[in-house]
């Protein structure tokens, strides 16, 4: 073998290796980008299908006991008297706030899953929800009636509260405490001002620890926390998961303890609540297409569009957005004005 055949074959051979190496090398980022971006896909349809069948469940009540566990009094019928309430009939549970416990207070209408109390906390399916005065975004028509009424309106927000009944007894948990904790360690607040809505003599259906049945010795009860949440916060997604401490009262979307449900490297650009709340006429008496007018009961069907953005932390060029629209299950009824 001569000197310059050998060179000719390990040049050959070079650029072969040199090939070869290109080609696994460009296969290896290939099958790396693909995995990051499954790896993001992933974490975004995880994140959206959490808040999906969560807020579908926004401003549920059992008000009329389908678990079959609310007859505190053993009378063999469900109904306000189940809720604490005496012979006066006053009592401590007066969802519409006329001062009485009565059947009134078990209608739809009075939802306090739906409801916004002493105009501080309010309940409802809410965007941007601001702690300190309850306010949400302010809504924007979309639609207009034949007599120029607003027939269906949207809010966004990078926010958005809600309430349900998640353990079936009727009231709003608002738990803060430990379980094991005495009334004396952790007595029921008070409210802002000393008034609704957590303070026991306004009579609110609000439950600070386990209730049920009233009278019992043995508590069967145990009080969730019922007001949940989901927001867009440095990079991430986090979901409402209580209060702070005892003192704690309000709800928003700026206060309570937050836990982030997305991980450290996946980084999410950008997360939008879009409410669209369409009105028809309740009354039996008109069809469902006619303007609410005074003294109407309105019903409120609602839907949520969730948009949710985000990136591979590490490589900013990965990015992906998904979107669903939910549905909520729960409407909401109110009397015109």
């Amino acid at each position: 073998m001569t000197l310059s055949s050998l060179m000719v074959g390990l040049a050959a051979g070079t650029l072969t290796l040199t090939a070869t190496l290109s080609t696994y090398l460009m296969i290896s980022e290939g099958a790396r980008d693909t995995l990051m971006e499954a790896r993001l896909n992933q974490e975004l349809r995880a994140a959206l299908n959490l808040m999906q069948s969560d807020i579908r469940r926004a401003g549920y009540w059992d008000s009329k006991d389908a678990d079959h566990d609310g007859d505190a009094n053993a009378d063999g019928v469900f109904d306000w008297r189940d809720f604490g309430a005496n012979d006066s009939p006053r009592g401590a549970f007066d969802t519409d706030g006329d001062g009485d416990s009565d059947a009134d207070d078990l209608t739809p209408i009075h939802n306090p899953f739906q409801r916004r109390y002493n105009q501080v906390v309010n309940n409802d399916l809410c965007t941007d929800t601001d702690a300190e005065t309850g306010d949400c975004t302010a809504p924007r028509c979309i639609e207009h009636t034949a007599s120029g009424s607003c027939r269906t309106s949207v809010q966004s927000g990078h926010c958005i509260t809600y309430s349900y009944d998640l353990d079936a007894d009727g009231r709003v948990g608002i738990r803060a405490c430990d379980r094991t904790d005495s009334e004396d360690d952790c007595p029921r607040p008070t409210g802002r001002d000393g008034g609704a809505p957590f303070a026991a003599h306004n009579a609110e259906p609000y439950a600070w620890r386990a209730w049920y049945p009233p009278d019992a010795q043995d508590k069967t009860k145990s009080i969730e926390m019922e007001m949940f949440g989901f927001r867009y916060r440095d990079g991430s997604v986090s979901m409402r998961v209580g209060r702070f401490g005892k003192e704690d009262l309000s709800f928003g979307c700026n206060t309570g303890r937050w836990e982030r449900i997305t991980s450290p490297d996946i980084r999410i650009t950008n997360l939008e609540f879009l409410l669209t709340t369409s009105l028809q006429n309740a009354n039996a008496t008109k069809p469902a297409t006619a303007p609410c007018e005074s003294g109407d009961l309105c019903r409120q069907i609602r839907s949520v569009k969730i948009t949710i953005s985000g990136q591979v932390a590490e490589d900013p060029s990965t990015a992906s957005t998904l979107s669903t629209i939910v549905a909520v299950r729960n409407h909401r009824y109110e009397v015109t004005e």
